[in-house]
């Protein structure tokens, strides 16, 4: 897996050539990039030229390409979907998934994005994240109760002063959505990468949404998000610069912990769909490994 990730915020041509990425910018210097040090390639302009034998191998490398919209948000993922050894047998698994196993799995995720909620309140030494680790205890199979509700809504008011998640004005949230975005898109890589159907999930179950597993699986990582964003300087900003992406994309490659090891969040993502194969192959959710967020503060 690569290392890097490139942002592409000109207009200009790309194109491959001896296993390197071209980039030729309509102003400046070019440049050239091993694709087998690439793990992620933003498009942000939309006066960006490419051909097919680029996606192709860009699936080669394993590398996944977000675009973006007006607005400069991630809009669309291409990501590698490569034949995996086990394809057909892991697709019977999940069809086959009880629903008692479901609820118990999404049961420790929404343990899990809790926990890290009240580790991110408390490296910012914000209030009740005491409370949050309570209400993770007391997360029923299947979140019947639903804690994950309960627990957000104080969660987003001990971590944003005067905050409203759908107020779509506010540049935190403009934020949020760049990272979560951005997190979505590795996770989709991730899913598919093991063998897994994305559109096949354990508690998200639109029809419409091709991606239900994704959604479910990335829950953990939400709250690495939030962190960086909370050290952002917002004021006065009504749209995110360069330097906000590129400290949001930079998450990526930040450590967290997993299986009591330490990990960048992107390989995190892949070990995540590993370990959820294991789990309803085994029909063990204690195979279900969960990314941690770190005691010492993320990203400095």
């Amino acid at each position: 897996m690569g290392w890097r990730i490139v942002q592409i915020t000109k207009p200009c041509r790309l194109s491959i050539k001896d296993k390197q990425l071209l980039y030729v910018p309509q102003e400046g210097d070019g440049l050239k990039i091993p694709l087998e040090d690439i793990s992620v390639l933003i498009l942000e302009n939309k006066q960006i030229s490419l051909n097919n034998y680029l996606f192709s191998e860009l699936s080669e490398y394993d590398i996944v390409l977000f675009t973006c919209d007006g607005s400069h948000l991630p809009s669309g993922v291409f990501f590698p979907f490569h034949n995996h050894s086990r394809y057909s047998e892991i697709a019977w698994l999940q069809i086959g998934v009880s629903e008692p196993l479901k609820k118990r799995l999404w049961q420790e995720i929404v343990k899990a994005k809790i926990n890290n909620q009240a580790m991110c309140l408390e490296i910012l030494n914000c209030v009740n994240f005491s409370k949050l680790r309570e209400i993770s205890k007391q997360v029923q199979s299947g979140d019947a109760k639903n804690s994950e509700a309960f627990a957000a809504g104080i969660y987003w008011k001990s971590l944003f002063e005067n905050f409203n998640r759908n107020d779509d004005t506010d540049i935190r949230n403009s934020a949020l959505n760049y990272g979560y975005a951005i997190i979505r898109g590795c996770m989709a890589r991730s899913v598919v990468g093991s063998g897994l159907q994305p559109c096949f999930g354990i508690h998200h179950a639109n029809k419409l949404n091709q991606f239900n597993l994704v959604d479910d699986l990335m829950e953990p990582f939400r709250p690495f998000i939030d962190y960086q964003v909370s050290k952002m300087n917002m004021a006065g900003k009504t749209e995110l610069a360069s330097l906000d992406k590129n400290y949001l994309v930079g998450s990526l490659m930040q450590n967290c912990i997993f299986n009591n090891e330490e990990v960048s969040l992107l390989k995190a993502c892949e070990l995540l769909a590993i370990s959820f194969v294991k789990s309803i192959r085994q029909k063990d959710i204690k195979c279900l490994q969960i990314p941690i967020l770190k005691k010492l503060p993320l990203f400095e």
